[in-house]
């Protein structure tokens, strides 16, 4: 466990820095805490009047092979359970509220890396999460250079240039899924301290490759 708890909560409704109301966000920090080992911090990104996009930081006391490695027993995270996984948590806390709920975005801060998840269509980072575990499991020999070296930072997803996305569109199930195909599981970006700029991981070809992409939010 993280060796800085939160001393202190309240599980009652919180007010965001726009002042609207989350009903329950505590009590699916403290969810989100047990099932990670970690710290949780929850800030909102941006609302309307009937939405509250969340930025959620996962602060976690391991390294990154350590995590997967608890992953692959199915020990962290608590994906194989329907009804406690962050999908679930994230459902309930919907269902405790009038306003729309979603992750805008998702950082994971391990003790060597940032994994940094970007939201590409409605409810793309909790229904995608568990399947991204798993690629970066399947994938971590090959973006960490057999592990010689661990990026200091991991972006999912990066679109190549000639993608067009417009993230005020709302898309049907058939098209996220095309573009979760697509994005999540094609490129990410990669920073190392050996390199100054960005690396960019070609998961098809499991190599890392010359070119620019672009960073979504970047």
């Amino acid at each position: 466990m993280p060796s800085n708890p939160k001393k202190h909560r309240h599980n009652s409704s919180r007010k965001l820095s726009n002042e609207k109301q989350v009903i329950g966000l505590d009590t699916f920090e403290s969810e989100l805490e047990k099932h990670f080992f970690s710290n949780i911090q929850i800030r909102d990104y941006s609302t309307s009047e009937s939405e509250v996009s969340l930025i959620v930081e996962i602060e976690c006391n391991l390294d990154l092979i350590e995590v997967l490695e608890h992953f692959n027993k199915e020990m962290w995270g608590n994906f194989s359970s329907k009804k406690a996984s962050f999908s679930a948590a994230l459902h309930k806390l919907q269902q405790a509220n009038d306003l729309q709920i979603d992750i805008e975005e998702l950082t994971l801060f391990l003790n060597d890396t940032s994994i940094i998840i970007s939201k590409i269509y409605n409810q793309s980072i909790s229904q995608q999460l568990e399947n991204m575990f798993t690629a970066l499991s399947k994938h971590c020999v090959y973006f960490t250079k057999g592990m010689t070296e661990i990026p200091y930072e991991i972006y999912i997803s990066v679109f190549e240039n000639d993608v067009v996305m417009n993230e005020k569109i709302s898309i049907n199930i058939s098209k996220a899924e095309n573009l979760a195909a697509q994005s999540y599981f094609s490129f990410w970006g990669l920073y190392f301290y050996s390199e100054t700029d960005a690396s960019i991981f070609d998961l098809k070809n499991q190599t890392i490759i010359d070119g620019k992409l672009q960073m979504l939010n970047r």
